[in-house]
């Protein structure tokens, strides 16, 4: 095992001599749980792709309803009101008569605009190490079944918690507790890994060891 240091972060170990085996962040290896975050941190998640997915002459207007200042997206992820009637919403709040549809088509079809961030490709390696590896995150129904099948690797996980199906989202703790009681996870020997802020907050107040994912540190 070899260690390469970038830039003063934590150094980035490779595991056996494969040369294709990517280079492992020192604190994937020091901990016995991994629980991720899934957009913006093992799959890209861009809402200018997303809207690339809407009709041109509708595209913009209907992505500042979606990713605007109220962020109406986040309601598919809480999964509180069918995406039918939120997706009608959106379109109400466009202007966009026949709107609905279109919103839902890139609901469903986002994830073929993600692809696959470098944490992602250290999942099969973990497993090999013996580590339990789980998903929680923020995620619409039935997107994140579609974004299972899109990239399988996320099936080798042990476990997910996926706030629609729970009806709540992350930063709420009981979400964390939910993910814990579920798959018997020790906070205190696992790492949980995100991108925002306040879920990783949240997260350190339970008692996980935790890593903010901002991009900066995810080696090469």
């Amino acid at each position: 095992m070899e260690a390469e240091q970038r830039n003063g972060a934590a150094p980035f170990l490779t595991i056996g001599s494969d040369p294709m085996e990517p280079l492992m962040d020192e604190r994937l290896l020091k901990t016995d749980t991994v629980v991720f975050d899934v957009g913006k941190v093992l799959l890209t998640f861009e809402p200018e792709r997303v809207a690339s997915l809407l009709p041109a002459e509708h595209r913009q207007s209907l992505k500042e309803a979606m990713f605007g200042p109220i962020h109406r997206w986040s309601e598919f992820d809480l999964g509180r009101k069918p995406n039918e009637q939120i997706a009608g919403e959106i379109a109400e709040a466009a202007g966009v008569p026949g709107g609905a549809e279109m919103v839902l088509e890139a609901l469903y079809r986002f994830p073929e605009t993600m692809e696959p961030l470098p944490l992602y490709h250290c999942i099969g390696p973990l497993k090999k190490l013996g580590k339990r590896l789980y998903a929680l995150t923020n995620y619409a129904e039935p997107s994140f079944t579609l974004t299972r099948e899109a990239f399988p690797v996320l099936q080798e996980l042990d476990g997910e918690v996926v706030s629609s199906r729970e009806k709540l989202c992350k930063p709420e703790k009981e979400l964390y507790r939910r993910l814990m009681d579920r798959y018997g996870i020790d906070p205190g020997s696992s790492l949980y890994i995100d991108d925002v802020e306040a879920n990783v907050r949240a997260g350190a107040e339970i008692g996980f060891r935790v890593w903010h994912y901002t991009g900066d540190d995810r080696g090469p």
